[in-house]
């Protein structure tokens, strides 16, 4: 099993004993996984599939998860989350953050700021 396997299989644990519902690489909601069939984090337009979605009353959480803390976030020049598409395959807020927006526009989940 690979190290990001295991890191998975943590996460699912913490959101379980936190009695988190959650979802791997998708969602039970269809509006959700309608909105992630094209959501390819390259940009191909083909399905996206997040570590982890979650939804706590009206919050949509969206879970990206890497084996290694060097691969948690990249900032732009600007100190800004960068959207390349290397940076959000590689990193997990970058991912995490790519998902995110794009359910935030494809969806009706629109609790919290783009």
């Amino acid at each position: 099993m690979g190290k990001e396997k295991n890191t998975d299989m943590w996460v699912h644990d913490l959101l379980t004993s936190a009695n988190i519902k959650h979802e791997a690489d998708g969602s039970d909601i269809k509006e959700i996984n309608e909105a992630l069939k094209t959501a390819s984090k390259r940009n191909t337009g083909k399905v996206g599939k997040p570590e982890f979605i979650c939804v706590v009353k009206d919050f949509l959480i969206v879970i990206e998860d890497k084996a290694s803390i060097s691969k948690h976030i990249k900032l732009d020049e600007n100190d800004v989350i960068s959207l390349e598409v290397k940076d959000v395959t590689d990193y997990a807020v970058n991912g995490a953050y790519f998902y995110g927006k794009h359910l935030f526009d494809n969806t009706s989940y629109k609790k919290g700021t783009k």
